[in-house]
C-alpha cells in the first residue's frame, strides 16, 4: 500500500511540473507542405488518433489486412486488461496503473468526424508532412505486438466489441499510460509536442495550441 501511495504523490507531482511544459512556436511547426490531416480525440482522461482510412490503410500493410473501406480509423493504447474490457471494474484501472501485465492497441472503423462518442470540442485537427505521416504509420505499426511467427496477437473476442485489439508493445504503467503514447506519436509525426505528458488534457491542450499556430500560418 506505501508503494501505492508514493507512486500516486509522484504522480501528483508530476501533473504538477507538466503544466510548466514548453509552449509549442511557431518556429517549431513542421517544415514544407502539410498534405495530411490528422485527429487528436480525447474521451475523458484518455486520448484517441482519429486517421483518415484510406491514406493510413494505403500506408500500413498491418492495418491494411484487418481493415478495408473505411472513412475513419480510430487508434489508441491501453492497458491490455482494462482496454479490452467493454465494462471493466475499477480495480482492473488501479492495477494498470501499478502492475499491468500487457498493453493493448485498439483500432476501430468509424464513419463520423468527430467519432461516436465525442463532440467537436473534445477533437483537435492537426495537419502533418507526408514524411511525417509515414513515421506515424510506422510508429503505429511498431506498436502491434507479433508472435513468433510474426502475426499479429489479438486480444478479446470481436463478436464483443466493434473494435480490433492488439496486443501492444512496450509496457503500460503510471508514467506510461495513454497520453504518453499518444504524446511519442504526434513526437514521431514531426509535431512540437512535449515528451512528458501524462493526462489527456495536457496532451490536447498542447495540439490545440498546434493547431491554432498552424492556422495563423495559413492564414498569413
Amino acid at each position: 500500500m506505501k508503494s501505492v501511495v508514493q507512486q500516486l504523490v509522484i504522480v501528483v507531482l508530476a501533473l504538477i511540473l507538466a503544466g510548466c511544459a514548453g509552449v509549442p512556436r511557431r518556429a517549431d511547426l513542421p517544415a514544407g507542405p502539410t498534405p495530411h490531416t490528422i485527429y487528436l480525440v480525447q474521451y475523458g482522461w484518455h486520448t484517441a488518433l482519429l486517421l483518415d482510412g484510406a491514406s493510413a490503410l494505403a500506408h500500413s500493410k498491418k492495418l491494411a489486412a484487418d481493415f478495408h473501406d473505411t472513412r475513419y480509423l480510430l487508434v489508441g493504447w491501453g492497458d491490455g486488461e482494462y482496454f479490452v474490457s467493454e465494462h471493466a471494474p475499477w480495480s482492473k484501472a488501479v492495477k494498470a496503473l501499478v502492475a499491468s501485465d500487457y498493453p493493448a492497441l485498439q483500432v476501430g472503423e468509424r464513419s463520423t468526424n468527430p467519432p461516436l462518442g465525442a463532440q467537436a470540442r473534445d477533437i483537435v485537427a492537426l495537419a502533418i508532412t507526408e514524411h511525417g505521416y509515414q513515421q506515424l504509420v510506422e510508429y503505429i505499426d511498431r506498436s502491434i505486438a507479433a508472435d513468433a511467427g510474426g502475426k499479429p496477437i489479438y486480444l478479446g473476442t470481436p463478436g464483443e466489441h466493434p473494435d480490433r485489439f492488439y496486443r501492444a508493445t512496450g509496457n503500460y504503467s503510471v508514467f506510461n499510460n495513454c497520453n504518453s503514447w499518444m504524446s511519442d506519436a504526434l513526437r514521431t509525426a514531426g509535431l512540437p509536442v512535449s515528451s512528458f505528458n501524462l493526462t489527456a488534457r495536457g496532451v490536447f491542450e498542447q495540439a490545440e495550441r498546434i493547431s491554432a499556430l498552424q492556422q495563423q500560418a495559413g492564414a498569413n
